[in-house]
């Protein structure tokens, strides 16, 4: 829910106004309740009336919808298209390390693939993974380096609060840069892919609602927060990864911290591609 791509919220909001906000919200709301279906159609009624986990994965979801078709195209489809998406998140992690790297350390003479290929080394490690329980502890690193990000950019804002102006906000709207607007908001909401492996391995998985709840809750208050306050600081020179307007020490610093929250984000999508 507060992946990298978060950094692309303000330039979102440069191409969407007001609207972007409102979809920012929006977004958190459809969401939740979709990751919530979605795991509702893991379970079904007994005899007794009781909701029992009768099935694990995406792939056995979409094998009961089109059993009547084909007892097994569904799954096929989804399992390929699930496995594809968690392997480009992977690269994606991969290549974003490689150019963080070779932004943060431009006197050292490596090329940005060979960066891609250390860190990629770095994280060889991860095939040893063999319980959720280990990428929990990491996802939590890796939330606390967000924060870290999060909160240093939002601290420089408020510093620059004196040239803050609602003016900055476009009324009139270009469809293709909304669409782009779009795309950037609801992508930075992603995390439907995980949920049954999630909810599988939780202690209480009936608390699953109330927690899809309340982290859609205040990813929603914190994207809104930090792209409000981003964008209303640059403006209309809101560039597309907001660390790119900070002053060069911040951006050294913050790419470091983004660096380490891709590194730290990698375990999650490789298990659940490996599972």
């Amino acid at each position: 829910l507060q992946g990298i791509f978060v950094l692309g919220l303000p330039y979102a909001l440069l191409h969407s106004g007001y609207s972007g906000l409102l979809l920012i919200v929006l977004a958190a709301a459809l969401c939740c309740y979709t990751g919530k279906i979605l795991i509702a159609c893991l379970y079904e009624e007994n005899e007794d009336g009781q909701l029992i986990r009768v099935r694990d994965t995406y792939e056995d979801i979409a094998n009961a919808c089109c059993k009547k078709l084909s007892p097994n195209l569904g799954g096929v489809v989804v399992n390929v298209t699930q496995v594809v998406e968690l392997i480009m998140t992977c690269i994606l992690y991969l290549v974003v390390s490689g150019n963080l790297l070779s932004h943060s350390f431009p006197y050292v003479p490596v090329t940005e693939k060979t960066w891609s290929v250390i860190a990629f080394v770095t994280l060889l490690p991860c095939v040893f993974i063999r319980t959720l329980k280990i990428v929990s502890k990491l996802s939590q690193l890796c939330s606390l380096v967000h924060f870290v990000i999060i909160l240093v950019v939002i601290t420089y804002c408020l510093t620059q609060i004196h040239q803050w102006s609602w003016a900055k906000f476009r009324l009139s709207l270009e469809f293709e840069d909304f669409l782009v607007s779009v795309g950037v908001i609801i992508f930075s909401y992603t995390s439907q892919i995980f949920l049954p492996t999630l909810e599988g391995n939780m202690k209480n998985p009936g608390e699953f609602r109330c927690m899809l709840n309340w982290t859609h809750f205040f990813a929603c208050i914190l994207k809104t927060t930090f792209a409000l306050t981003a964008f209303l600081t640059w403006g209309e020179k809101t560039k597309e990864v907001i660390t790119d307007n900070l002053p060069s020490f911040l951006e050294t610093l913050v790419n470091l911290c983004l660096l380490t929250k891709a590194l730290l984000s990698y375990p999650l999508p490789f298990f659940a591609a490996t599972e």
